[in-house]
């Protein structure tokens, strides 16, 4: 969802840009005259480095698993997902160029974990302890990021995303309550509620992710990590009242467990966003019921 927003947003703000994708499967309907689709994957370190050639910056948006789905088996969920981004690393490192600046779109939701005090609001400062395989993963690659800018040769700006909605989602999808319980609402399906309705969560529309991943682009620090993020906190039961609202059906939910994935639920994450106002003179324009309402608009 944010790659391709991101991607459409960059062509319409400077429609003389030229832009490089790598993807397995080239999109169907993806033709546009500057932007150029090479397919390779990140597992082939030869496909990396033919990539990597003559770019200045790069927005990395490889990830195959999720936060519900990432504790299923240890060892294939790492091999999916982290050795790729190394592969990139690698390529990058080899070239005989200055150093590329290469954004990363971490998660907010996954890396700091769990806080006493149930009103906390975390910031960059703050010491992460990821509860989900998922969150340590993007972690590691956070700190990989790092040790490559202290060597000299790579430059980096991780963004630390909250939870992202914008569009409606797929009925099975197990990342992304507001997308999926706009499109099972419409559907007549029960919501499936994960763990509780009090869980409380830090949602950022993708039109404002997109916003502040362009502005890191030209970002000037060598390495620094940001928080991309509404700054409050909404709980699952605040989100569905809001639907309600703009649903003229009867909304039901049911309690679902998946795995060892309710595990990782932590009650509450809420992300200042004041580092990225004052740095990146960025901050969100979207509220949540706004949001909300172009969704399923849209949807209808």
């Amino acid at each position: 969802m944010i790659g391709t927003r991101f991607l459409s947003h960059l062509i319409e703000i400077d429609p003389s840009i030229e832009v490089r994708c790598l993807a397995r499967r080239i999109p169907l309907g993806s033709q546009h005259k500057n932007i150029h689709w090479v397919q390779g994957d990140l597992l082939n370190e030869s496909d990396c480095e033919e990539f990597v050639a003559g770019l200045q910056t790069i927005a990395h948006f490889a990830q195959s698993n999720a936060p519900a789905i990432s504790d299923r088996h240890w060892p294939s969920d790492f091999v999916t997902n982290v050795p790729p981004t190394l592969n990139l690393l690698a390529a990058l490192r080899k070239r005989k160029e200055p150093p590329c600046h290469l954004v990363f779109p971490s998660s907010g939701g996954a890396v700091y974990g769990n806080h006493p005090d149930k009103d906390y609001v975390f910031t960059e400062k703050d010491q992460c302890h990821p509860l989900s395989p998922y969150g340590i993963q993007k972690l590691a690659i956070e700190q990989y990021l790092r040790i490559a800018c202290d060597q000299g040769w790579l430059k980096s700006t991780i963004l630390r995303i909250s939870n992202t909605y914008g569009t409606i989602l797929p009925n099975e999808r197990r990342q992304g309550l507001i997308g999926v319980a706009i499109a099972r609402a419409l559907a007549g399906q029960k919501i499936p509620i994960f763990g509780s309705l009090d869980i409380t969560r830090d949602y950022i529309h993708v039109d404002d992710v997109v916003s502040a991943l362009i502005k890191s682009m030209d970002y000037a620090k060598d390495f620094d990590v940001f928080n991309i993020a509404s700054a409050r906190g909404h709980s699952v039961k605040e989100v569905l009242d809001i639907i309600k609202k703009f649903i003229d059906l009867n909304i039901k939910t049911e309690t679902s467990v998946f795995g060892n994935a309710v595990l990782s639920l932590v009650p509450r994450v809420v992300l200042s966003n004041e580092k990225a106002y004052q740095e990146l003179n960025w901050q969100p324009k979207i509220e949540l019921e706004s949001g909300i309402i172009s969704i399923i608009n849209y949807s209808k």
